[in-house]
């Protein structure tokens, strides 16, 4: 007999609202599910990068001996690297366990039970996820038909408890940036505007907005260490933010937020530049490839991209998405595929190798054999 007395916790509410995320799938759940074997799969599903980190930062790491040591807290070494890569001073520059913590903690810093945000969708679905978990909403504004963002709708949808609008650019999935005539007009509404710069190094314009960080006092630019500089795994972000809000976002976070390594292999990146920017242009010539063998494809109409991805739509009538996904992994290829229903019949693939967009090819061109 159980002589202890139960009692009942309720979690928040939020969390029968929450929509889970789904990350892109694992080689190693994709092995289990499927039964092929690891070393033979290509993930194209993550919007990776493919060539891993610079010889230096595998070399420092290597090299280290303090991991039994906490990382200096002020992170002084790496927000001064971050300083001259991104030409803001260090004090306007906070750190996170990737940029998806950095987007967690100021989502809680502004939104309070009934607040909303605006994003425009089809957009990267975190937002939504953490909106929900601190008990907001969020009011969509959808892209135009070409995707890029409609300032208008977004302007009519604004009420007084709008805190945050949120922009990716490059959007994710979609590829395309945001101008800056847009930003500068969202701006204006007074409410704290996020760029969500994620993909910024493989734009036509890698500086991205963070010239704009001193001027506005409600402009956030994200960036992150996991696409262009090969180190997802190292989960290294940060925000440049004007001073008031970077002040809230160090006293809510919790100490030592990027490891040792993090710090180490994100500041070896920022000295060897030349390597890994070498890397994002060998990426960003492959991304052409990557679109070529799409669009020569009759069932899929891809979407010109500044990413390190492309979005395609499948869009023969003949063809249905499942039919080209069954395909694509029974030849052991990864990729992205979606239930929003903005993304109902598009699928999304990460540029990788020359030997993978070959691959890629071979895979597609059997879909309708």
């Amino acid at each position: 007999m159980n002589t202890y007395t139960s009692h009942i916790v309720h979690v928040r509410p939020e969390l029968d609202r929450m929509a889970e995320y789904v990350p892109g799938e694992s080689p190693e759940a994709f092995s289990a599910r499927t039964g092929i074997p690891v070393d033979c799969l290509i993930k194209l599903n993550s919007n990776e990068s493919p060539y891993g980190p610079a010889p230096a930062v595998l070399s420092a790491l290597s090299d280290h001996r303090w991991y039994n040591n906490y990382p200096d807290t002020n992170a002084t070494a790496l927000r001064n690297a971050l300083s001259t890569y991104t030409g803001l001073d260090s004090r306007f520059i906070v750190l996170g366990h990737g940029s998806m913590e950095v987007i967690s903690l100021l989502w809680h810093i502004f939104l309070a039970v009934g607040d909303t945000i605006i994003c425009c969708p089809p957009t990267f679905s975190l937002y939504t996820s953490v909106t929900t978990l601190c008990g907001a909403y969020v009011l969509e504004v959808p892209r135009t038909a070409d995707y890029e963002v409609d300032v208008e709708g977004i302007l009519e949808a604004l009420t007084p408890e709008t805190k945050m609008i949120i922009l990716c650019s490059p959007n994710n999935p979609t590829g395309n940036p945001v101008s800056e005539a847009d930003v500068l007009a969202l701006l204006e509404t007074g409410r704290i505007v996020v760029v969500d710069e994620a993909y910024v190094e493989f734009s036509d314009q890698p500086g991205g907005f963070a010239h704009l960080v001193l001027q506005y006092s409600n402009l956030v630019v994200l960036r992150t260490f996991s696409k262009w500089a090969g180190l997802a795994g190292l989960r290294i972000g940060y925000g440049l933010f004007p001073e008031w809000i970077g002040a809230y976002m160090k006293r809510a976070q919790c100490p030592f937020e990027v490891n040792v390594a993090g710090h180490i292999a994100a500041i070896e990146t920022l000295k060897d530049l030349d390597y890994v920017l070498g890397n994002v242009r060998k990426v960003v010539r492959e991304r052409d490839h990557v679109y070529d063998v799409l669009a020569s494809q009759p069932y899929l109409e891809p979407i010109p991209s500044q990413g390190n991805f492309i979005l395609a739509h499948v869009s023969n009538e003949e063809v249905e998405i499942r039919q080209v996904r069954t395909t694509l992994e029974a030849n052991g290829i990864l990729l992205r595929y979606f239930h929003h229903p903005y993304l109902h019949d598009f699928l999304r693939v990460t540029v990788g190798l020359p030997e993978h967009t070959d691959r890629l090819a071979q895979a597609l061109a059997k879909v309708m054999v």
